[in-house]
């Protein structure tokens, strides 16, 4: 790192100075806990760059396979907290979702729509990072719904199975309230993303030296892979979960499994 970066750098942090003077001007208590979530940012920011360079560097699609495990489980224990479930009833069904759903997304775009390799570090990484990323937030609202929904309309599902429903049958209004969870926030950002999140991509596509056309593709399918792999990630992890939720003997009442959930 020569003295000319860091030099560029500490030029950039001094944006901050802004904010911050605000703040002690307007709101002085909150200036720490401002202190405190960019010093945090900076930090997650270094040391993820420091693993993307070593991919980078190395190369070796064992080691990006080995990346994409690891993001996944972490994500799935973030899901598993976030929705204050047993860990040990929900973790592998969703990890095991997360893995499967933006794997499968992640090869489409990268084998089929994006010009590159499939194990190219520099495509690998930041897509499979991006699909993870969005997956994992809906995968939170989606899981939480189902669940939840699952709670508080017991006797529904019970009157359905008491009257020789099937089982996916039974459980398709709750299913239809998790999709919904997942769909609706999706569907109303759409319309604002072209002047939200976006442009923030487009900026990082275009300082990579793509043409405004390509990019516009890249983006795209970014979107569109986004939306699908986390539907196809809760549909996954739904299904897998579904045997732990609903694994009792018949001679339990729901009211028990709902409470072991």
């Amino acid at each position: 790192m020569n003295t000319e970066l860091v030099l560029h750098t500490l030029l950039g942090l001094l944006l901050l100075l802004i904010p911050a003077g605000l703040l002690y001007l307007l709101e002085r208590p909150m200036l720490k806990t401002f202190g405190i979530a960019i010093g945090r940012m900076i930090i997650q920011l270094a040391v993820l760059c420091l693993v993307v360079w070593g991919l980078i560097r190395v190369d070796s699609p064992w080691l990006l396979i080995l990346w994409l495990v690891v993001i996944a489980a972490y994500s799935g224990w973030l899901v598993v907290k976030r929705c204050k479930q047993d860990v040990r009833k929900f973790l592998l069904p969703v990890c095991a979702g997360l893995l499967i759903g933006v794997s499968l997304v992640a090869f489409w775009l990268l084998g089929l729509v994006f010009p590159v390799r499939v194990f190219d570090a520099h495509w690998f990484v930041p897509v499979t990072a991006l699909l993870t990323g969005h997956a994992t937030a809906m995968m939170i609202r989606g899981l939480s719904t189902y669940l939840s929904a699952l709670k508080a309309d017991e006797q529904q599902y019970e009157f359905l199975q008491g009257n020789g429903v099937a089982h996916f049958k039974a459980l398709q209004p709750f299913l239809r309230r998790s999709l919904l969870a997942v769909i609706s926030p999706t569907v109303a950002n759409l319309s604002v993303l072209g002047l939200t999140s976006m442009p923030l991509l487009l900026v990082g596509i275009l300082l990579g030296g793509i043409s405004p056309l390509h990019a516009f593709i890249l983006m795209l399918g970014m979107i569109a892979g986004c939306v699908s792999a986390s539907v196809l990630s809760l549909v996954i992890t739904l299904f897998l979960a579904d045997k732990s939720l609903f694994s009792a003997p018949q001679t339990k009442s729901e009211k028990e499994i709902y409470e072991s959930i």
